[in-house]
Formats: structure tokens, sequence, C-alpha cells
């Protein structure tokens, strides 16, 4: 008789915000993995820092062991553990489908993040971090909106047009990396990206709203409104 793997016993650590943290929230809580969600606050940043492995969050400890860092692989270990579990969100069979997903979510990303961080970081993009950019702001993310964001969700909705979900039938990790990025979008709290930036795609907007409403998914954001 083979004794019962044991369940490792998971602390993810991040700011209390979603971020790159989300898309692993998301994946150990689909596949019923406990764990224990530490949201570092903004302010205790800078002495945390250091004593990261590469100064930056989220970071995963297993079973009191040295951290782990980076997000994708802590996706693709949530999704192993998810899959064990009895919730196929990352299974050996469909490994390449899967991961071409979750390259095409990456590229949205990579699109994604200059308009947000330009808002943030200007200098970082090579303007002065000391003049109004709110034209140049303005600019960028009325552009992304226009003219990049509609080639992806055109590319989104004929995956789509065959499955509700990006690889299938059932949610995988592409799904639990894309839905934050599509929510993030459509918040409201990225100026010139409006709250409506979806409506042109209708399937894409169904799709968002069928991960929001699964049973595992609801609790755990109703969880965060208590």
């Amino acid at each position: 008789m083979h004794a019962t793997k044991a369940i490792p016993n998971i602390v993810l650590t991040y700011f209390n915000i979603q971020g790159v943290g989300e898309k692993v929230r998301l994946a150990l809580t689909l596949g019923q993995v406990p764990f224990t969600d530490t949201r570092v606050p903004f302010p205790e940043w800078p002495a945390m820092k250091p004593t990261t492995p590469y100064g930056q969050l989220p970071l995963m400890t297993i079973d009191d062991e040295p951290p782990f860092a980076q997000s994708a692989a802590m996706l693709r270990y949530a999704g192993k553990l998810a899959t064990a579990n009895g919730c196929p969100l990352y299974p050996d069979e469909d490994f390449l489908k899967i991961e071409e997903a979750v390259g095409f979510v990456s590229d949205i990303q990579r699109e994604w993040r200059i308009p947000v961080y330009i808002g943030l970081s200007p200098g970082a993009l090579g303007h002065d971090p000391d003049a109004d950019n709110s034209e140049v702001i303005k600019k960028v993310r009325t552009d992304f909106v226009s003219n990049t964001l509609p080639k992806y969700l055109t590319f989104l909705t004929a995956k789509l047009a065959s499955s509700p979900y990006l690889c299938g039938s059932h949610p995988t990790i592409a799904d639990c990396e894309l839905i934050p990025v599509l929510n993030r979008m459509t918040c409201g709290q990225v100026d010139h990206v409006p709250t409506t930036c979806l409506d042109d795609f209708p399937q894409v907007k169904a799709y968002v709203a069928r991960f929001m409403a699964l049973e595992a998914v609801k609790a755990w954001y109703d969880s965060q409104q208590s």
C-alpha cells in the first residue's frame, strides 16, 4: 500500500494587488490547493526587497523551504498540483496546446506593459520623468486601445470560436494568466483605457464572464470583498 503524498504547505507572498501574483492565486484556488495568501504593504517593501532572491515579488514558500521566485514557474507548479488534485489546469497530454496559449497571453502582456508603465515610470521608457507626460500617456494608451488591442482580441475571438476556454472545455493555467490581464484593462483605473474596451468583442466578454462565474473563482473574489 502506497502512502498518500501530503499536500505541501504553500505560502504565496505578494503585494495587495492582482498583478502577476493573481494568476498563481487563481490556479491554486481553482485546483483547491490550500495556500496562505500573504499580502505585503507597499511601505514594507523597501526593507524586504534586499532579502528576496531577485529583488522582486511574488515569492512562494513550500514546506518552510527557501522561497522560490518567478511567477511563471509558480503558475506551472500550481497547475501541476491542481492537475494532481483532479482539476486539469496543466495536464501532460495538453502540454503543447497550453504552452502555445500561454505564449499568446505573453504577447498580449508584452504589448500591454508599455501603456501601463508609461504612466508609472515614464523615465524608464525614455521620457523626462519631471516633465508633463500626460499627452504622451494619452497617445500611447489610446493607440493601444484603438489599434493593438483589437488585433489580439480578434485572435482571441477565433480561439474561442470552438471552445469555451483557451485550450478546450475546461480552464487551464493559460486562462488563469489571461483573465487578470483583461480584468485590469476593464477596471476603469487606467486612464484612457475605457471599461468598454472589450465591448466590440462579445465572445471575449462572454469568456471573461464565464471564467469569473466559476464557483471557485466567484468564491475567491467574494472573499476579497469581505
